[in-house]
């Protein structure tokens, strides 16, 4: 049986005084003492104008911010019966290193959220991160309708991106978890979302908020919780979604290890799941802001050409822990060839290959992500390339490509699972 978790006393007295409680809006915050303020009053005045029949309540879980972010939220105006803050407990080891979501203890901060949404009676609980810098009312109308309306357990945030940015997501993320668990949801582990009281009472009874998974990549457990456990789904469509620039010091490999590790980790925890689904459905999507603007950035692609050449070379003896020798093959021609092309197959076996590699720990995990890198360069290369001169709406459509060729060699993946030792070029 998990750890319950018990609310401080006072916690408990403010909640019972409170009574029942229709939509509770969490934050977790940590040293985001420039956006919150914001962040707070977008939730208020969602709250206000969407919900105005309905009792709302906002809790900012933080933890132990040193640069007067809770000052700022208590500062705000507003009733007080409509806002309640209190911290979470952060590991010091967890206080070492920024998270791809940027909140430390993250999993410590939403199961204090879930956990006052149950004691609240609440009829949806919805989460915003609070380094955010373009939230708007309406995001609170998006997410918790659906809930609210009881047509969804479960909803993700699709924001709109620029056609190049979020290319881990379009790339890998969305191809593999729509393949492995048959629905599509665009962005699958984003920072913002929305889950109704069967999905907080079941969440809060798992052993997860412990475990690894609840020191990185806490996002990926909640969506894939969500995928394997028969809740409604839906998405809601924010629009562009601006956070605060973070401290550098993250480098692409490093970003790849936060992010790809759990979404790995999850693939062998629910293997009995996602060995069964073949092909994908689509997710209920509300709202109407488009999934890429016609904005778009300059790429070079030049430097990402000659890493992935230059892994081509130097990384032989890893790469082929990993990579059948068809795709070797494959790999070899591609970097002689005088246009960057990387085919959607080739892409998908080389994903696939490396979850496989990461189960079997054929070198240190850390590692294995990080020899990746040039790989996922080369790919984002290639896409870009192909891509360049594309509408949204064509750019959309070469993705949906990509996330076919990810179904159609999933028993390739399911094949080499189960038999590893056996290649299948």
């Amino acid at each position: 049986m998990p750890e319950q978790a018990v609310l401080p006393a006072a916690t408990q007295e403010r909640i019972a005084s409170l009574g029942a409680v229709d939509i509770v809006v969490g934050i977790p915050s940590y040293n985001n003492a420039d956006t919150i303020a914001h962040v707070v009053r977008a939730a208020q005045s969602g709250l206000h104008v969407h919900f105005a029949g309905y009792r709302g309540l906002i809790v900012n879980s933080d933890g132990g911010s040193i640069d007067g972010t809770p000052e700022k939220v208590l500062d705000l105006p507003g009733e007080p019966e409509e806002l309640l803050q209190l911290p979470y407990r952060v590991d010091p080891v967890e206080r070492l290193s920024t998270p791809y979501h940027g909140v430390p203890g993250r999993a410590s901060a939403i199961r204090t959220i879930f956990e006052i949404a149950r004691a609240t009676q609440a009829k949806a609980c919805v989460l915003f991160d609070s380094d955010l810098q373009g939230v708007v009312p309406d995001w609170v109308k998006a997410l918790v309708a659906p809930v609210i309306e009881d047509r969804a357990d479960f909803v993700a945030a699709w924001h709109t991106r620029r056609k190049f940015d979020g290319t881990i997501t379009s790339g890998i993320l969305y191809p593999l978890t729509r393949a492995l668990y048959g629905k599509r949801i665009r962005q699958p582990f984003g920072g913002e979302l929305a889950v109704s009281p069967a999905y907080v009472e079941r969440a809060l009874t798992q052993s997860v908020w412990n475990s690894d998974l609840s020191r990185d990549g806490f996002d990926v457990w909640l969506t894939d919780f969500a995928l394997v456990g028969g809740f409604r789904l839906a998405q809601a469509r924010l629009g562009p979604r601006e956070q605060q620039a973070r401290e550098p010091g993250s480098d692409l490999a490093a970003t790849l290890v936060q992010v790809l590790a759990p979404v790995f980790l999850e693939i062998e925890r629910h293997v009995a799941t996602w060995q069964k689904i073949r092909g994908s459905e689509a997710v209920p999507a509300f709202g109407s802001a488009p999934a890429l603007s016609a904005e778009t950035a300059e790429v070079d692609t030049a430097k990402m050409i000659e890493a992935f050449r230059f892994g081509q070379q130097n990384l032989q003896d890893v790469w082929g822990l990993v990579l059948t020798p068809a795709t070797m093959v494959e790999m070899k021609k591609i970097a002689r060839a005088a246009e960057m092309r990387m085919p959607d197959d080739v892409w998908a076996r080389t994903v696939y290959d490396f979850a496989l590699g990461y189960r079997l720990r054929v070198i240190a995990r850390d590692h294995l992500l990080r020899a990746m890198t040039p790989l996922y360069l080369g790919w984002v290369a290639s896409f870009v390339q192909e891509t360049r001169q594309l509408g949204p709406e064509a750019t959309e459509a070469r993705i949906e490509k990509l996330c076919l060729a990810f179904e159609q060699l999933k028993p390739y993946l399911i094949s080499r699972w189960r038999w590893p030792d056996r290649f299948n070029p």
